[in-house]
């Protein structure tokens, strides 16, 4: 009989090994192709030709899924990935950036490719190349439209063209998502508007965009105190006493947030 104990460290290395115990069978990282039903066909190994038709090795055999007969492929993550993303916790950029560009060719249309283009723009703002990064997003966005989906992915773009100082085409795009995007992202878009007329200098007009997310968003609490302390910062630009009410807000209405912490210093 199986001690309890014994039990426990056999899942222990089962999700050690990168294994999921799931609905009592035992998946691996392996390759799979998802398709445009939804549904996932796993084989043993995988490759992609230029032209993004897959072909995916099976025990039975190999099927090939041409462009538009599949939703999207995957293989599994590369050692080297997780080489690049310690390189770059470690400040290494260029290093990390030349083995991510190598993953992109490698893995075309195999998933690794898009999420190398991601680290590499987020590397190249790390070293301070902003307008790099936005270029790295719009490849991304070029080769693999489905990407401006992911929210993540969306707002690190936008952020890359901020602090690459890209203000007219930002605007552009915020004055969208707040015409059209959801109630989050609308929001969101509203502080960026605030943070390209601070940026340009214009911190009267700034004030008033943050506010506006205080005043007409207050039902996205996760944008509350971002919009409150930077107000409070372009309050503080233009010598206005009002600055400390507003960095008084945020410590009281948001106190365990790390805009509370920021404004704390403040005060």
């Amino acid at each position: 009989m199986i001690t309890l104990s014994a039990k426990l460290k056999k899942v222990i290395w089962l999700m050690a090994a990168g294994l999921i115990v799931a609905g009592g069978h035992v998946y691996a990282d392996r390759p799979y192709v998802v398709l445009p039903d939804g549904s996932r066909v796993e084989g043993t190994d995988i490759r992609a030709r230029p032209n993004g038709e897959i072909i995916l090795t099976e025990p039975r055999g190999t099927r090939t899924f041409a462009p538009g007969r599949y939703e999207r492929a995957y293989a599994p993550r590369p050692d080297e990935f997780g080489e690049a993303q310690q390189l770059i916790r470690n400040e290494r950029y260029d290093q990390a950036i030349e083995i991510l560009e190598d993953l992109v060719r490698r893995y075309r249309h195999l998933e690794w490719d898009n999420r190398s283009m991601d680290l590499i723009a987020r590397a190249q703002m790390g070293k301070g190349d902003h307008a790099s990064a936005v270029g790295t997003y719009e490849r991304l966005f070029s080769n693999t439209p489905r990407m401006r989906e992911n929210r993540d992915i969306l707002w690190s773009y936008h952020r890359a063209m901020l602090r690459a100082g890209q203000y007219d085409e930002l605007e552009a795009k915020m004055n969208e998502l707040i015409s059209d995007g959801s109630r989050a992202d609308a929001a969101r878009a509203q502080i960026y508007r605030g943070d390209i007329k601070a940026s340009r200098g214009l911190y009267e007009d700034a004030v008033l965009d943050y506010m506006r997310t205080v005043v007409l968003f207050k039902e996205q609490r996760d944008s509350q105190p971002e919009a409150l302390f930077k107000a409070g910062e372009a309050l503080e630009q233009l010598r206005d006493n009002r600055a400390r009410e507003m960095f008084q807000r945020v410590v009281r209405e948001f106190p365990d947030t790390r805009y509370a912490e920021l404004a704390r210093r403040k005060l």
